[in-house]
């Protein structure tokens, strides 16, 4: 329902802003602005599907205007917003007010298209009980490798991360966004990773084609884990597929029947190591919980991305960014090494975890 409804908006927006674009700015011909926002519509949905299927050059400049276009879509429903409420207060000259809600909407838009192109490392120390030593790892997030995200960039993340010098590296899903990531090769650069590094998957790596994504990462020397625990640097790692908490809730990115209530007891979580459980959605912590898992390792939220929808982020999912706690389990929620949908960022930002593991004081 709540997919259905943000669709219904989007189109209901979609027919207002050409409408209201043409009002202020008197255009004589407004078929083509109809037209434009309506191809522009549909081609999100479209090329969401196309990227997964193919890889040429029509399909990726296809994406690119379009991964555009839904940036610069929410920043002009957004000014255009402001300039209504203002407009009911003090009536403003409807062709400079026009022109304004465009400029402002180009400008805002380049900034956030540069913001894209950057990550940061994002420093953190989390206590843990039954820690024999201090560990330190590295948490990759969300690269999206693919149309709009390459080979280069993850060639930077893997160079700062042997800078980091971490016991081990761990990839929370999403790391392929579409079927460049495999056609190109994209993955290699992780074969220059200095340190263990261990994945589980997301939704997206499911869309582009899972058995590919495994197979290109064991090619560069990444273990992947699928409903399995391991021990590394005396602590019990568990891995989960992307997967639902429980049969209550409704995923729209659902790849599977598997839920982590049903998962977690058939794995053997015994002994008296510290848990660190890997999974991609920031959810079904209080299962986790119930099985003694110490800290949690997500992404998938990217924090909402871009202002507003951050705060619509926030609002969905109660662990969207950041370190959480819920009953002794931490939980932290990476914003994401890269960006999807749009090659925008505003009010988060692309980043790489650095988390610091100590011995809890009793």
């Amino acid at each position: 329902m709540t997919t259905i409804l943000m669709i219904l908006a989007m189109i209901g927006v979609n027919a207002y802003l050409p409408w209201r674009l043409n009002m202020l700015l008197g255009v004589q011909n407004t078929i083509w602005l109809y037209v434009l926002f309506a191809f522009g519509l549909v081609s999100g949905f479209v090329t969401m599907f196309l990227i997964t299927k193919f890889d040429n050059f029509l399909v990726s400049a296809y994406y690119g205007f379009t991964s555009i276009w839904f940036g610069m879509f929410l920043f002009l429903a957004c000014f255009m917003l402001i300039f209504e409420i203002i407009n009911l207060i003090y009536p403003l000259p409807p062709v400079k007010a026009g022109m304004a809600v465009i400029i402002l909407t180009i400008l805002l838009s380049a900034f956030s298209f540069i913001s894209s192109f950057s990550f940061k490392v994002a420093e953190i120390t989390i206590p843990i009980k039954n820690l024999t030593n201090e560990v330190k790892i590295v948490q990759i997030s969300d690269v999206h490798l693919g149309a709009s995200t390459g080979k280069k960039y993850l060639t930077r993340i893997v160079q700062k991360t042997n800078e980091l010098k971490p016991d081990f590296v761990v990839i929370t899903g999403d790391l392929a966004d579409s079927k460049a990531a495999l056609t190109r090769d994209m993955f290699a650069p992780l074969k220059d990773l200095q340190s263990p590094a261990y994945f589980v998957f997301g939704n997206h790596d499911v869309y582009v084609g899972l058995d590919g994504v495994i197979k290109s990462l064991i090619e560069n020397n990444v273990t992947v884990m699928q409903n399995e625990v391991l021990i590394t640097n005396n602590i019990k790692l568990i891995g989960l597929n992307y997967m639902r908490g429980d049969d209550s809730v409704h995923d729209p990115h659902q790849v599977s029947d598997e839920t982590v209530k049903d998962i977690l007891p058939a794995l053997d979580l015994s002994g008296n190591y510290p848990k660190i459980l890997l999974h991609h959605g920031p959810w079904g912590v209080e299962y986790m919980n119930e099985h003694g898992v110490d800290l949690v390792l997500s992404g998938h939220t990217h924090a909402g991305q871009v202002f507003p929808a951050s705060l619509f982020a926030d609002m969905k999912f109660p662990y969207n960014k950041g370190l959480h706690e819920y009953k002794g389990t931490n939980i932290y929620v990476s914003q994401g090494a890269s960006t999807f949908i749009t090659k925008m960022r505003l009010g988060t930002r692309n980043e790489i975890n650095f988390i610091t593991l100590k011995l809890a004081k009793d």
